[in-house]
């Protein structure tokens, strides 16, 4: 096609189509092509467009608006398509298909050969496949500005950095290298299924020490730090952005801290939200801009800092706790471009030995039985396992390229066993007082206060008429139910969990719990006794199953 004049508007620009190029989308989809076009000396490259939808395709409605006109001067749509059809079976039948990259993470080429995508560049050999990147993807990528030093010194450096503060840094780098093999790990039976979540005072260094070791990924447009976000206010920013990062760690910084009380509110609910969307990893379908839906979950690892409210105490068994209860000290300059080199340089390794790499996580987790342990529950030994796993396979990259000997590997195996081990008796302190404070139990609770005579109880009524104020209640005739003042039980919840209690709270507690039947006005049923006042009948061998529980 021949190249003319632009029109006098300047509305429509001429180009003659100097290149048609063919990729294939990964994982079976679609085939796209994409135009090189020559306009007044200059060459542009159209986003690619899909094979199967050339008939609709419009030349003029892509921005900037090209027109490739005949050699008669006139612009149809039919000619254009006639003259791509021609080129896109010219490609495919001499095989010069490359593949189109269109999510971010680890892709296997048609040749066998494993990529990393970062958004904006392809880490691994290609061997000699074209890869080409969707336009739509994120703009990260990662950089290595530490060039003149060989691998084995910037392992150095790095290790020597996380020294620092062990028990806080090797969780960090350790969820990071996990997140960078999601889809590996995921392949093999073992998805991302905790939430990396930093516990700590105000001021202590947790979102900088998330920056430089747990994010190595840059934002090209913005220079900063990714994937990262403060401005989460709904479930559907939530999943968008927890589902738009794969084979990455993404930072979720001081999402549901606020001195509003409205704002917490929503905050809550948009953290449960969050625990389960990205632990879980559920599927949730959401609605496509022409029509139909699509299901989307969480693909990335997520590290969130700040207040982040629990709903219950499983939520707490789906969270690794990095606990930082000081100031952190020792920050250098260069902390987040070693980094993030070590992350290139790693990825590099990985891409060159990824079949050898997933054999070692397969034979390093498959031997793990989480529920074979003394302390914790087998999911949160799961997550730290699976942690573990991500850790040495660092070191062993740093002990093949001499960076480290079996000397110090074994050094820092027991490091790596300290911050384990520290991160899970957080786990359960916190699980243990969320339990408190929030009577996860109260049957439990109750029981207890009536082994410990906390809750006395009379053997009878009459024994307790003749000394009321010595006794909570008594035992009914049967010593199938007991009965006790509701007033007790509150003063009870109160002590225990250390926030006020009233009435309507307690019976609303008990009733939900299924320890007490629901009275004909709604309210907790009660047992009234002349001039002794109101007590609650409770079923004592109901109340002994559920303390059990």
């Amino acid at each position: 096609m021949t190249e003319k004049t632009v029109d006098p508007n300047g509305a429509i620009l001429n180009a003659r189509i100097d290149a048609v190029r063919v990729y294939r989308e990964m994982d079976g989809g679609d085939s796209n092509f994409t135009l090189t076009l020559t306009q007044d000396g200059r060459q542009y490259t159209l986003p690619p467009y899909s094979v199967d939808n050339i008939d609709r395709f419009r030349i003029g409605k892509i921005d900037p608006r090209f027109v490739a006109l005949d050699e008669d001067g006139k612009a149809t749509d039919t000619r254009v398509q006639a003259v791509l059809k021609e080129a896109i079976s010219q490609e495919i039948r001499q095989g010069r298909c490359g593949v189109l990259l269109n999510r971010t993470g680890w892709a296997k080429l048609p040749n066998g050969r494993h990529v990393y995508n970062t958004g904006t560049q392809v880490i691994g050999d290609t061997g000699g496949m074209e890869a080409k990147l969707s336009d739509t993807l994120p703009q990260l990528e990662l950089t290595d500005q530490c060039i003149e030093m060989e691998d084995k010194w910037l392992l150095r450096s790095y290790l020597r950095k996380l020294s620092r503060e062990p028990d806080i840094l090797i969780l960090l780098v350790a969820h990071m290298v996990r997140s960078l093999l999601a889809s590996m790990f995921e392949r093999l039976g073992f998805p991302l299924r905790y939430i990396l979540y930093l516990v700590g005072v105000q001021g202590s260094g947790k979102t900088t020490a998330a920056n430089d070791f747990g994010l190595p990924f840059t934002d090209v447009t913005q220079n900063t730090p990714a994937p990262a976000t403060r401005a989460l206010s709904s479930k559907s920013a939530v999943r968008d952005f927890a589902a738009e990062y794969r084979d990455m760690s993404a930072l979720l910084d001081d999402v549901c801290t606020s001195s509003s009380a409205e704002t917490r509110r929503v905050s809550t609910n948009i953290a449960a939200y969050t625990l389960r969307f990205a632990a879980d990893r559920i599927y949730e379908a959401i609605s496509r801009p022409g029509g139909g839906q699509r299901k989307v979950r969480c693909t990335s690892g997520l590290i969130i800092t700040g207040e982040f409210p629990m709903s219950k105490p499983s939520d707490l068994t789906r969270c690794v706790i990095v606990e930082v209860d000081h100031q952190m000290r020792g920050k250098e300059a260069d902390d987040r471009a070693v980094s993030c080199a070590v992350a290139t340089r790693f990825l590099k390794h990985i891409a060159a030995h990824y079949d050898l790499v997933s054999a070692e996580i397969s034979s390093a987790l498959s031997d793990f039985h989480a529920d074979a342990v003394e302390e914790g529950g087998p999911r949160q030994q799961q997550h730290l396992g699976e942690i573990s796993c991500a850790f040495q396979l660092l070191l062993e990259y740093a002990r093949a390229i001499g960076a480290i000997d079996d000397i110090e590997m074994a050094e820092w195996g027991v490091r790596l066993k300290s911050a384990l081990g520290r991160s899970l008796s957080a786990n359960m302190r916190l699980t243990a007082k969320f339990e408190r404070e929030n009577v996860s139990n109260v049957a439990k609770i109750m029981v207890d206060a009536m082994k410990s005579e906390t809750i006395l109880l009379a053997k009878n009524k009459d024994k307790f008429t003749k000394n009321p104020d010595k006794y909570a209640g008594f035992e009914g005739h049967k010593h199938t139910a007991v009965y006790i003042r509701l007033s007790s039980l509150q003063e009870l919840l109160t002590s225990v969990s250390g926030k006020v209690w009233t009435d309507s709270a307690t019976g609303k507690l008990l009733r939900e719990n299924g320890l007490v039947e629901v009275g004909k006005d709604g309210h907790t049923a009660k047992a009234k006794f002349p001039q002794l006042g109101r007590f609650v009948p409770i079923n004592k061998e109901n109340l002994e199953k559920q303390a059990k529980i």
